[in-house]
């Protein structure tokens, strides 16, 4: 299979509408380093994995993400991020985001934080362990994600690293 039968159309469901506003805004070159590709350590039966949801979740009584900034500006999603624990449970969750149906959240948290996916991979012996907490960014940030790559990234990185997390998986929503 080649290259051009691998590409993705990020298009493919947003309609010409929508593809017309948004790439306007996306530069032709990417304002970033380039992603450093890090190998896999060691077998993914041995490894600790964490999940990180875009969905803008936190947990009941925790710091809710800002949409109060997002409704004031709509092109700007709060940069901040929330520790979640693997118990996590659309009982004990809170997706704050204007920019996704957080209704399919509520009925099924597994839709944004696949916590019993990953658990029966568990069990089954495809993987390790489930790392003690997830975490969650608010994905829409608009073309300013200094804080995100600068505050949030790193702090995560570190929170995970400090938890002995091997692999991180993210789920985009």
């Amino acid at each position: 299979m080649s290259a051009a039968d691998r590409r993705v159309d990020p298009w493919r469901f947003a309609g010409g509408f929508i593809q017309r506003v948004l790439s306007a805004g996306i530069p032709d070159e990417p304002a970033h380093d380039p992603i450093p590709w890090t190998a896999v350590a060691k077998p993914l039966s041995e490894s600790k994995v964490a999940l990180l949801s875009t969905a803008g979740l936190s947990m009941k009584g925790d710091a809710p993400f800002d949409m109060e900034m997002e409704r004031r500006r709509p092109t700007r999603g709060d940069p901040s991020w929330r520790r979640l624990t693997s118990d996590a449970t659309s009982a004990t969750i809170e997706a704050n985001h204007l920019h996704i149906d957080t209704g399919y959240i509520e009925r099924d948290l597994n839709v944004a934080l696949p916590v019993d996916r990953l658990r029966e991979l568990v069990e089954a012996g495809e993987v390790g362990s489930m790392a003690e907490h997830h975490y969650s960014i608010m994905g829409f940030q608009g073309n300013d994600t200094t804080a995100l790559v600068g505050e949030s990234a790193p702090a995560i990185a570190q929170a995970m690293k400090s938890e002995e997390v091997d692999l991180a998986l993210l789920a985009p929503v």
